[in-house]
């Protein structure tokens, strides 16, 4: 029996979306290629063998990860290459435009001047790395830029059975499942400095996946729309599966006890995956 489309299967299973985020990332490295991406986007053909390495050097410093970046129209044109950090307060946004891609080999990030920059949204859809990003992803961003956000197409996100993937930056919340008509109220809420549909939200990309389960958890429990109206305060293991999570909110204190559950579901992790078995965050 033909394995079913990771996206549905994961449906089918009940998965939920909550601390499914890529984790303890806060240093965003955007470079555009329209030239078609490799499974991994670092190994791109398109990319010179120094520039490559200069991508890989770079990956080395924790908490940064690299996304291949498009947006239909622009081939051609000048490859653009941007560094967003989201590290709390002292979120910024550099931009570069490069002449070719050997001019990154000898750049200091540290010393690209930061860029005042509207939020950009990422959509997955990378199809080389799995068919149902390839398939949902694209849908979701013409809808996404239909409402004049800047949205890019981007490599892969991690989760692909959670497609259609998204990233907003420089906040860096990820979410999934999106599809079309979820853009204009999920784009209003985010303008407004709201989360948005906390059934879609996968989590916050700078906390590990406790932490960002942990928060949904106080935002379902309050009612807590406001993207920056919570405070980490730590996240303490309490054994190899179960944690407890505190953060600070406007009345105090909100402390949070996770631990790792089996469903009892199965599903494959990819398209054409072996089926596996379904494990969530859970209060208790």
């Amino acid at each position: 029996m033909a394995v079913p489309e990771c996206s549905a299967a994961s449906l089918e299973a009940g998965e939920s979306l909550a601390g499914t985020a890529v984790e303890s990332v806060d240093r965003w490295l955007l470079l555009e290629v329209t030239e078609p991406w490799a499974p991994k986007a670092v190994q791109t053909p398109a990319l010179p063998e120094a520039v490559r390495s200069q991508l890989g050097r770079w990956l080395e410093t924790p908490r940064s990860r690299l996304q291949l970046i498009r947006r239909p129209g622009r081939s051609g044109k000048r490859p653009l290459f941007m560094m967003v950090s989201s590290a709390g307060d002292r979120s910024r946004t550099s931009k570069l435009e490069l002449g070719r891609y050997e001019e990154l080999v000898d750049l200091d990030l540290d010393a690209m001047p930061a860029a005042l920059s509207e939020p950009i949204c990422l959509v997955c859809v990378h199809g080389r790395r799995d068919r149902c990003c390839g398939v949902l992803g694209g849908a979701v961003f013409r809808a996404i830029q239909s409402q004049g956000v800047d949205t890019w197409q981007t490599s892969h996100l991690g989760g692909h059975r959670f497609a259609a993937c998204a990233l907003w930056l420089p906040d860096g919340l990820m979410y999934g499942r999106l599809r079309a008509e979820h853009a204009q109220p999920w784009v209003t809420a985010r303008r407004a400095g709201g989360v948005g549909e906390l059934d879609l939200f996968r989590g916050r990309c700078a906390y590990d996946r406790p932490t960002q389960a942990a928060e949904i958890v106080v935002r379902k429990r309050l009612g807590l729309q406001t993207a920056n109206g919570i405070e980490w305060l730590g996240t303490d293991a309490k054994s190899e599966s179960s944690w407890e999570v505190r953060f600070r909110i406007a009345s105090g204190e909100e402390v949070v006890r996770l631990r790792l559950a089996d469903t009892g579901a199965t599903r494959p992790a990819s398209c054409g995956g072996e089926a596996e078995a379904v494990t969530e965050l859970v209060e208790g």
